[in-house]
């Protein structure tokens, strides 16, 4: 099964842009684990996460990406 590793950072949590991040990779029928989150502890701070992006064939995984 293909996979890429991606990060995001920002305000990511607040913003809900890791939610929807992760509910358009379901929508398009591929699967992620989370290999890493680390939230900021204050409004100003950015959050990051590392994800790991899986589909069942390179072409469908380079549609998630």
């Amino acid at each position: 099964m293909p996979s890429e590793l991606i990060h995001v950072r920002g305000h990511i949590i607040d913003s809900l842009i890791l939610p929807k991040i992760l509910d358009e990779i379901m929508d398009l029928g591929g699967s992620f684990d989370i290999e890493e989150l680390a939230i900021g502890k204050r409004k100003t701070d950015p959050s990051t996460a590392r994800l790991r992006v899986s589909a069942a064939s390179r072409r469908d995984l380079d549609g998630i990406l």
